[in-house]
């Protein structure tokens, strides 16, 4: 007997080239109940042009897949990620980065877009706007260098830290963004569609609360608190600044102010901040917005990302 096909399952357009892509029958079937995608593999529309879509019911809820992370960036910055994402220091998690690097929502392409678009342009002083530090500024992704002489001396500086705090040569840290100036060192916790992750005593913990100076408060309430991420780039950002000899450390959380403001302000209260070591948070658009005027692309990129990126 035929099979038929769900009415949840129609044939839809390809948003990028138009065709008309008919649902994979057999991965319905196969799938039953589980739609989750974690690859193209998982996807049930994938279109001849090489986009697929993620398995939402309503389909103008599908995420767009690209074939590749290069397809996922404008062409303007698709010049050495591929490189760049075979060198993150996080060796273990490379091919899951690769495969959620293609995913038109990813907080990574937008990172690479925005941050390397600066870089391009001299720009980077933006997220610290109206500041303007001086000297040329290193840039590292992933702790990747991307450009600045100092580029390689701040991953090697970095990888020496994350190894002096007990990381694991497979697994060190990497933070999103660093920003490298002589005289301030900037670490960035980027959000795209995410707020902060929450991992209330969190078994690593430990290993980044042993300078109770940096710290308001005892660090079992740090720990408590759950703000991993943060916590760790925090120390870990304190020891980078301290190693370059830079008197400076700003620690930046960014993204979409309805997702990452309470948290921050909550994170705020648990640090001991001095006028040369600070916590800051910030929208996509402010630093966008100091970094006017932008180039034709990346305007449009921002501007096509209106809802959680960009604000006119």
């Amino acid at each position: 007997m035929a099979q038929t096909m769900p009415t949840r399952f129609q044939a839809m357009r390809c948003r990028a080239c138009r065709r008309l892509i008919k649902p994979n029958k057999a991965l319905v079937a196969s799938l039953g109940q589980r739609l989750t995608v974690h690859s193209r593999d998982d996807c049930i529309y994938r279109c001849e042009c090489g986009v697929a879509y993620s398995n939402a019911i309503n389909e103008r809820d599908r995420v767009l897949i690209t074939a590749s992370p290069e397809l996922n960036v404008p062409k303007a910055v698709r010049a050495g990620l591929v490189e760049t994402l075979d060198q993150t220091v996080n060796r273990g998690n490379r091919p899951s980065k690769l495969i959620k690097f293609c995913f038109e929502n990813s907080e990574d392409a937008i990172t690479w877009t925005v941050f390397h678009g600066l870089q391009q342009r001299g720009h980077l002083d933006a997220l610290v706007a109206p500041e303007r530090p001086p000297g040329e500024p290193a840039l590292l992704l992933w702790g990747v260098p991307i450009g600045g002489a100092r580029g390689p001396e701040v991953a090697l500086a970095l990888a020496e830290v994350c190894r002096s705090l007990g990381e694991t040569a497979n697994a060190l840290s990497e933070p999103d963004v660093i920003v490298v100036w002589p005289d301030l060192v900037v670490f960035v916790e980027a959000k795209f569609r995410s707020a902060n992750e929450l991992r209330p005593n969190y078994r690593g913990f430990p290993r980044y609360l042993d300078r109770p100076d940096l710290y308001a408060v005892s660090p079992e309430q740090v720990a408590a608190a759950g703000y991993y991420e943060l916590t760790r780039n925090w120390r870990i950002g304190t020891a980078l600044a301290e190693s370059l000899q830079a008197p400076g450390f700003l620690l930046v959380n960014l993204g979409p102010p309805e997702k990452i403001e309470v948290d921050a302000d909550i994170f705020l209260t648990l640090l001991a901040r001095s006028p040369l070591r600070e916590f800051a948070s910030c929208s996509w658009s402010d630093v966008l917005e100091a970094a006017k005027p932008l180039e034709a692309w990346l305007d449009r990129y921002a501007s096509e990302r209106h809802r959680l990126l960009y604000w006119r």
